[in-house]
């Protein structure tokens, strides 16, 4: 029986050990590609060899920096919105009951079937009724707006014991209080979750920047990043920027890697402590 666990272990070790080699390994060749000089950006070998750090020192000298900052500021202002918009609506789906409740918050989940595509040309009209395009808000407002998030709060919220509210009611305290002082700081684990998940969806958003954005100063990386290849691919580039796409590709990533490095058990833990219910 010991000898058969052992053996599970040891086999459950080496699947585990083949998918992480699995995952690693395309970020690997990505590191190792923007190492290369562009001339050997085609060569199959895995081995370290003649790298330079060009690529590097080109992106820093090209507008990477600057879409690299409009990407991060996008990114933390619509975590903030994001974060005060979803834990207020999950709040009131969790612990009110009105008319209509049912039917809407079911329409909020059926928005998650709906393709990106399908909505950011209404997104556009409407920014551009307001005057919005070409800046952040024409981004940050639709991305703050995280249907997922909203769900995975109400979970949150629905398992917190209604006496607490009673108890906290009959000491004076407004519903507002309610929410800040009871409902919050008892779903810290989920914020945390939360906040990582509009953070990575707004550092990756492609589609409706793309078609918000205009300006090449207001480009965040993933536009910036497509922009350089289109460059490539049309033949208006003035220097090869394989170098700098591949450098640019690392930088981009290398942040969402930090943050999933330093905060994998809490998102873990709020995800599965806000799945259960």
């Amino acid at each position: 029986m010991l000898r058969a666990s052992a053996g599970a272990r040891v086999a459950t070790i080496v699947v585990l050990a083949i998918v992480a080699l699995g995952c690693a390994l395309p970020l690997y060749w990505l590191v190792l590609s923007s190492l290369r000089p562009s001339s050997q950006l085609g060569n199959p070998s895995l081995l370290p060899v003649g790298l330079t750090f060009d690529g590097y020192i080109a992106a820093f000298q090209s507008s990477i920096p600057r879409w690299l900052l409009n990407t991060l500021g996008i990114a933390l202002l619509t975590t903030a919105l994001g974060l005060i918009v979803t834990t207020m609506g999950a709040f009131g789906f969790a612990r009110y009951r009105f008319r209509g409740q049912t039917v809407l918050f079911a329409m909020i989940l059926a928005s998650l079937a709906i393709p990106e595509y399908a909505t950011v040309l209404p997104q556009f009209a409407i920014m551009r009724q307001f005057g919005l395009l070409n800046t952040w808000l024409a981004v940050i407002l639709p991305l703050a707006a995280n249907a997922l998030v909203l769900f995975l709060l109400r979970q949150y919220f629905s398992q917190l014991p209604e006496e607490l509210f009673d108890a906290a009611r009959l000491d004076g305290a407004g519903e507002f209080r309610l929410f800040l002082s009871v409902g919050l700081p008892l779903i810290r684990p989920g914020l945390g979750a939360a906040g990582l998940l509009i953070f990575l969806s707004s550092w990756n958003a492609y589609l409706l920047p793309l078609v918000m954005l205009t300006n090449a100063d207001q480009f965040t990386i993933p536009i910036g990043l497509a922009f350089l290849h289109s460059q490539l691919e049309v033949g208006f580039a003035t220097t090869d920027p394989w170098a700098v796409i591949t450098a640019g590709t690392v930088l981009s990533v290398l942040p969402l890697i930090i943050c999933l490095l330093f905060m994998q058990r809490q998102f873990i833990a709020g995800l599965t402590a806000g799945a259960v219910k």
